[in-house]
């Protein structure tokens, strides 16, 4: 059966509404976004919505009017106290009287399945399409889930399988929407009338903000809520190296993309470059994202890039990421602050500015009753081992290189830290090194991607 959702705005139709209770309720909140005519006929009233309709905006069947009157004399009624119109009528076979006028579409919203089967019936000789609840066998189309903010409408149906999933996404939607929808959309109104490409907006004397985003360890399965609802209303992005291609492809189609990356000893532009640029574009009054791969707190030039635009008075925000040095350790199993292994976790870099080789930290590895996680160690593998050597450290001391974390190729070798060099070789960058006693305990805990262990070939 292949997937039929209504687009009930297509062209106003005539609809006819079985039942007034707390769903067809729920289907007339929907009909009411549309320009149909729309007849309502029922028993009896089981849901006050029905009450409080304005008489101007539909017209009901039978009783309707001379009910009202009887409000208007006798005090509000209750629910399901009142006769509608429309009343069940019996014939000869004992069915249902079937509409006697020309309706366009029928929504049965009683859960009277053989009132469904009837309309099934004869919804091609009569010509109408039909939506029965709660009986997706007699259904021409489903209503989905919607959510609304300003002129942007979104439905999401299940095809009849699943209401509360389709709920369920439709609420996670909602919750990715800007709060402020409604300066967006009237922003980006004005660019396309103006005949302007979306990111040189008209000056609207209105500052720009900067929101440098933690994007996580690649996939956009690791972004946050946060990130997430930001990516959608950026007009520039600067992107780094290692920012997933899954989050890149989140941003707007006209978002304007300019790649920043800096990789070991070539980098697109210098940090004072990418200072100036996300200066210029706030000061355009453009929503500016710095999109940095991992957690921005973490060796991803936070100060020097918050202070620069504090100093020049553009509003920042910054969104924490998660972290590839976390993120690496639970995709090899490696539990960095297990009990009774290590009494927590470092993160150090390999890497000084020049591509210098950072040797600071190894000392720490002797006697040293950490996990330690090392960041851009992957082209010092062998000076890593050799000054470690150099120390008296043992040779013997785990260690696991993490490979590109969050793609289809990802890969954990263990082995030990006299093996960095050879276990470098059976990866590809960027991968992330962790060393420690945590790192035995690998192979007792779940993964993700493949795990080998240098003296093997084959996955563990």
């Amino acid at each position: 059966m292949g997937l039929k959702i209504l687009p009930l705005a297509v062209c106003p139709k005539r609809v006819l509404l079985i039942g007034a209770g707390p769903v067809a309720a729920q289907k007339m909140r929907a009909l009411q976004q549309s320009d149909c005519e729309i007849d309502i006929v029922a028993r009896e009233i089981r849901d006050d919505f029905f009450l409080d309709l304005p008489v101007q905006q539909l017209t009901f069947r039978l009783a309707w009017l001379e009910m009202r009157q009887e409000r208007a004399s006798d005090g509000p009624p209750r629910a399901g106290t009142r006769p509608l119109g429309g009343q069940r009528v019996e014939d000869e076979r004992g069915g249902c009287q079937l509409p006697d006028e020309a309706y366009d579409i029928i929504i049965n919203a009683t859960g009277d399945e053989p009132l469904s089967q009837q309309l099934w019936e004869n919804r091609r000789r009569l010509r109408y399409w039909l939506n029965s609840v709660d009986t997706p066998q007699y259904c021409d189309f489903y209503f989905g889930a919607q959510v609304r903010d300003h002129d942007l409408c979104v439905s999401v149906s299940s095809g009849g399988a699943s209401p509360r999933y389709a709920q369920t996404v439709r609420d996670l939607i909602a919750a990715c929407l800007p709060k402020h929808g409604q300066a967006f959309y009237d922003d980006l109104r004005r660019r396309r009338a103006g005949g302007q490409r979306n990111f040189k907006p008209e000056a609207n004397n209105q500052p720009g903000k900067v929101f440098l985003i933690g994007c996580g360890p690649g996939s956009a399965d690791k972004l946050t809520l946060k990130a997430l609802k930001t990516l959608k209303f950026l007009d520039v992005a600067l992107i780094d190296a290692l920012v997933g291609r899954e989050v890149v492809e989140l941003l707007p189609a006209d978002c304007l993309q300019i790649d920043v990356s800096k990789q070991k000893g070539h980098q697109q532009y210098a940090q004072e470059e990418i200072n100036a640029m996300m200066l210029r574009y706030a000061q355009e009054g453009l929503q500016v994202g710095r999109l940095k791969s991992g957690d921005p707190a973490v060796f991803g030039r936070l100060f020097e890039e918050a202070t620069y635009l504090l100093a020049h008075n553009v509003e920042l925000e910054i969104i924490n990421g998660v972290s590839a040095a976390l993120a690496a350790c639970l995709a090899g199993g490696i539990a960095p602050t297990l009990r009774d292994c290590a009494a927590g976790a470092l993160i150090v870099s390999a890497h000084l500015r020049g591509s210098l080789f950072n040797d600071g930290w190894i000392d720490l590895l002797k006697d040293f009753p950490y996990t330690v996680i090392v960041l851009m160690a992957w082209s010092f593998a062998g000076k890593i081992r050799d000054a470690a050597r150099a120390r008296g450290i043992p040779m013997t001391l785990p260690a696991a290189f993490v490979s590109r974390i969050d793609r289809a190729d990802q890969i954990t070798i263990l082995g030990s830290l006299g093996e960095l060099e050879e276990m470098a070789k059976r990866c590809e960058k960027p991968a992330i090194l962790i060393i420690g006693e945590t790192v035995a305990r690998a192979e007792e805990m779940p993964f993700s991607g493949v795990k080998r262990h240098i003296s093997e070939k084959r996955p563990i």
